[in-house]
C-alpha cells in the first residue's frame, strides 16, 4: 500500500537516497528542503520527472509553508532530514571551538 510521506531535507545526501528509494518501493513524496549548502537537486535527478514526486523549496522553520505542505498533501507520515551541522567548521577550528565554549 502506498504512503504519502512528507521527506524534509530531502535534498540532502542521505534525504535524497531515502526519497529515490521511497518512490521504487511505490510510495509518493513531497521534499520540503531550503536548498542550503547541503541540499541540492542535482541528488534528486533520478527522480524529478516521476508523477510520484513533488518539490517544495521552503524551510522547516516557515510555519505558514510548513502548514500549507500538510493541508495540500495530507501526510502519512513525516520523515526529518532537515539538518545543518557544520561539522567540518569544528574540524578545522577544533582550538577556537575549546577556547570558547
Amino acid at each position: 500500500m502506498s504512503r504519502n510521506l512528507l521527506v524534509t531535507g530531502g535534498a540532502g545526501f542521505i534525504g535524497s537516497c531515502f526519497v529515490s528509494r521511497q518512490i521504487t518501493a511505490g510510495d509518493r513524496v513531497l521534499v520540503l528542503d531550503n536548498l542550503t549548502y547541503a541540499g541540492h537537486l542535482v541528488n534528486l535527478e533520478q527522480v524529478l520527472h516521476s508523477a510520484d514526486f513533488s518539490f517544495v523549496h521552503g524551510d522547516i522553520g516557515d510555519a505558514e509553508v510548513v502548514a500549507r505542505c500538510l493541508k495540500e498533501f495530507h501526510p502519512d507520515a513525516i520523515v526529518n532530514f532537515a539538518a545543518e551541522s557544520h561539522v567540518d567548521r569544528s574540524i578545522h577550528s577544533a582550538e577556537d571551538f575549546v577556547r570558547t565554549n
